[in-house]
Order: structure tokens, then sequence, then C-alpha cells
């Protein structure tokens, strides 16, 4: 396969989100190695959901990309729900911080099953469905942690 085919692309995006997800660590670790009455508790708190949201952002970018190649009876509703990741995201940041942190975990969970049912349906490469599925355990993961330590 050449550098610049679907192997190439698979591995590119793979290291690319694996290096988006440094922050979603980062950010864990620091919150789970501070006291309570830290003075940059808070602000790492919403670092922490203010980069969710974000991501969140993106992934609903990435499905509104995929539905503009296609052009049949699915295309608008795909069209609309690729909106809700953002909004999703953006309620987050109005919650206390336990409530966001469950709806981010839920919304991450949620855009990895329904990139999963796309590469199934063939509308997304397999490469895709891998690095969705081990990035949304990732996250996902990471949001259960920080709910848990808000909690």
């Amino acid at each position: 396969m050449s550098e610049a085919g679907p192997g190439s692309n698979g591995r590119t995006a793979m290291a690319l989100a694996l290096a988006g997800f440094i922050p979603f660590l980062a950010l864990l670790l620091w919150l789970a190695g501070i006291d309570d009455d830290h003075p940059w508790r808070a602000m790492t708190i919403d670092m922490l959901k203010t980069y969710g949201a974000v991501i969140l952002s993106f992934l609903g970018g990435i499905r509104w990309g995929l539905a503009t190649g296609r052009d049949d009876a699915t295309t608008a509703r795909i069209l609309l729900l690729s909106t809700v990741p953002s909004l999703a995201g953006w309620a987050a940041l109005a919650l206390p911080d336990a409530h966001a942190f469950a709806l981010l975990a839920v919304a991450f969970a949620a855009q990895g099953a329904w990139d999963q049912f796309t590469v199934h349906a063939g509308h997304a490469p397999a490469w895709f469905g891998h690095l969705r599925m081990r990035l949304s355990l990732l996250v996902v993961t990471a949001m259960v942690a920080a709910f848990w330590l808000t909690h």
C-alpha cells in the first residue's frame, strides 16, 4: 500500500487522535492529584469540561463532513443530528461539574456508537471505526473518572 493509501491515513489519524487525548489525560491526572481546595481545581475542571465540549463539536463536524458526500433520503437527518454533539457540549458547560461530566460521557459514548454504525453501513473507512472505538473508550473512561472525582 502506498504512503497516500488508507493505511497511511489511518495511522496518521490514530497518531493525531492519540495526541488529542493528551489534554484529557493530563487534566484528569492533575485533577486526581490535587486537593479539593486547591486554587487551580475549578480552572482544571473548567478546562476539562471545555476541552470535552470542543472535541464533541469536532466530532459533530466530522459527521457533517461525512454527510455532505451523500445525497440520499437520510442526508438531511444526518446533517441535523450532526449538530447534537455541539449542543450537548455547550449544554455541559452550563451544568454542575459532575452532571457535565456525566453528559459528556454519554455524548461521547453515543457518538462512538454512531460512528461504528456509520462504518458498518459503508459510509466511513474501517480505520475510522477502529480509531473511534479506541478513542471513545479512552474519553468515556476519562469522563467517568472526572465524574467520580467531582461527585
